[in-house]
């Protein structure tokens, strides 16, 4: 009767694990494309000046 049951809740772990690692892929993947869509729409708009600064300018001497 003790075998069955350590081997149920061994099952059970298991399935969880599995389950819990599953979820984690997923959210990673997620994470992963939320990321590169961002910086794609970062570096298509005129806010990218602000991550990569122009060249400095040449300042007129008086």
């Amino acid at each position: 009767m003790d075998d069955q049951r350590l081997l149920a809740a061994r099952q059970d772990i298991e399935r969880r694990v599995a389950a819990f690692r599953n979820k984690q892929a997923r959210l990673t993947r997620e994470r992963e494309t939320y990321y590169d869509r961002v910086i794609e729409q970062v570096r298509s708009t005129d806010w990218n000046e602000f991550v990569t600064p122009p060249p400095e300018r040449k300042s007129s001497s008086r």
